[in-house]
């Protein structure tokens, strides 16, 4: 056996010092060591401090006007959607689906539908992995599969303003535990927002004193859902956000403290020292998601269109011979299999109906577009998670939808790294799926590169992950012609203007909107 020094093993002599990394091949050999004193300190470790509060820090400084309430986003003209809290159904813009509840996966979603059509019958978190690196015991094995520890019941209170938007909708969730019934309340809230951006806009040039002949923009407005489950040590936030154009969102955030571990400056290739004593360790998070897609019926096939760069010769420049042009090369996945993005995001993945089409003959479908940070598990074969977390070693996977693979991991997994419960590697066992029914299982999280500015906890502005659904010819057109909540202007050859708010305004009410303060001397234009 080798025995590894640590704090606890030293805190009756040295208090809040933290050791040296020593090792000693038996116990006798360790306390032989520990009572000659060679047992050498390097940093001393300030407990309990309130650096380690998410409070107020005055010592930090006071910046100019942040004394002042926040901008927040405002349902000023009324909530624009329909809830039957009863049966946890919800409608917007033409989006209607079915909210369920799960003590260990949290959320789910069911009979997804935009204006009508089913677009999946099932969204559902499945599994949040997180694995360590290091070279201490703790650090070296550790891994987490949070719903061993009944993650949905861990989704708590959310505070309005803060962690979601004053007006929200809050619901509550009720789960068993032992032999009662407990409710956890204001864990789900549910609010329109502005998304800050236009959802589509063009303006025509012109040489007028205008300098357009039109310009049209579209407001950007979308629905989310948002829990925050708290399983241990992180905060983990996610969301699903419904877009007016018929796209869906799912983002994953992490805020919360990190595992950490003794510093040793030997060491620094696991992490960075981020506290007098502390060493940010390095690790992965890895969220796991189902998505049962339904594209005009269940019979559904996935199109990879590769984007490739060829050599060829074209009539219309003889002279360059032969030159480089990208096309796409268009195929289907023909069986289950694990892959991954491409590189570059060089092709385009497709779930679509081979038997239905638009307008103009193309297959509807709808495209998963990766977003930020969209990574799978850095080791592939660690003995901590060796066969117990397949799930989480690709990018994304498809598989045909069977009543007997319902999820992607077992509660049990995380105790039988060799020899699992359910081995996720063995829903791919040669089966077709052109027009079949289709599941796709995708990953989103991040490489924790672990910074000083994770203390006192990580920030959400940097941990976090996305993908979206957008149709794919699954329309003949974009959806975004039927909202009113757009402004067109037009000016006429004698340079007269219309203006069309298409009876949508900002209704009155009592709030002052200030000028910047100035700068420099005043405000004036760029």
């Amino acid at each position: 056996w080798v025995v590894v020094v640590v704090v606890v093993m030293v805190g009756e002599r040295f208090g809040a010092s933290v050791a040296k990394l020593l090792t000693r091949n038996c116990i006798a050999e360790l306390r032989a060591a520990f009572d000659a004193g060679e047992l050498a300190m390097e940093y001393d470790q300030t407990l309990d401090a309130s650096w380690a509060l998410v409070d107020y820090k005055p010592e930090l400084g006071v910046r100019d006007l942040e004394e002042r309430l926040a901008p927040s986003t405002l349902e000023i003209g009324g909530k624009r959607y329909k809830l039957d809290k009863e049966n946890q159904y919800v409608e917007y813009m033409g989006w209607s689906f079915y909210m369920s509840f799960s003590r260990t996966l949290g959320i789910m979603f069911y009979d997804i539908k935009f204006k009508g059509e089913r677009i999946l019958y099932e969204l559902s978190m499945q599994e949040a992995t997180a694995q360590y690196g290091g070279n201490q015991p703790k650090a070296a094995n550790t891994v987490y599969h949070d719903t061993y520890y009944q993650l949905g019941t861990e989704m708590g209170s959310l505070v309005e303003g803060f962690d979601c938007p004053w007006g929200s909708t809050f619901w509550n969730i009720t789960y068993p535990s032992y032999n009662t019934t407990r409710v956890n309340t204001n864990a789900i809230c549910i609010f329109e927002t502005d998304m800050n951006f236009p959802l589509s806009r063009h303006r025509t040039g012109a040489s007028n004193d205008y300098g357009f002949s039109n310009l049209g923009s579209v407001k950007g407005a979308g629905l989310i859902v948002r829990a925050i489950a708290t399983v241990g040590n992180y905060d983990y936030m996610f969301d699903y956000s419904f877009h007016m154009d018929g796209s869906l969102e799912v983002i994953v955030r992490a805020s919360g403290y990190l595992q950490s571990s003794f510093y040793y400056p030997a060491q620094a290739k696991f992490g960075p020292r981020i506290q007098q004593a502390t060493q940010g360790s390095l690790h992965d998070h890895i969220v796991t998601y189902k998505a049962d897609f339904d594209i005009v019926g269940a019979a559904n096939s996935l199109q990879v269109s590769e984007l490739v760069a060829v050599n060829q010769s074209q009539p219309w420049f003889p002279e360059l011979g032969e030159f480089e042009q990208m096309e796409m090369n268009v195929t289907y996945m023909g069986e289950e299999q694990q892959f991954n993005w491409a590189p570059n995001n060089q092709a385009m993945y497709v779930v679509l109906n081979p038997n239905a089409t638009n307008a103009w003959g193309e297959k509807r479908g709808y495209r998963l577009v990766p977003g930020r940070s969209d990574i799978h598990l850095s080791t592939l074969n660690s003995p901590w998670s060796l066969k117990n977390s397949e799930f989480a070693k690709s990018h994304l996977a498809v598989t045909r939808q069977h009543d007997n693979e319902p999820f992607a991991n077992s509660v049990q997994n995380i105790n039988l790294p060799f020899a699992p419960q359910q081995d996720f590697s063995k829903f791919f066992d040669g089966e077709s799926v052109e027009a079949e029914d289709l599941v796709i299982w995708f990953n989103l999280g991040m490489h924790h590169y672990t910074r000083s500015e994770d203390v006192p906890v990580t920030l959400y502005t940097e941990a976090y992950s996305s993908i979206v659904f957008a149709p794919q010819n699954f329309f003949d057109r974009a959806q975004d012609g039927d909202l009113l909540n757009r402004r067109w202007i037009e000016i006429d050859d004698d340079g007269n203007m219309t203006f069309n708010a298409y009876g949508v305004g900002l209704d009155v009410c009592p709030v002052v909107l200030e000028e910047p303060t100035a700068l420099l001397g005043g405000v004036g234009d760029m």
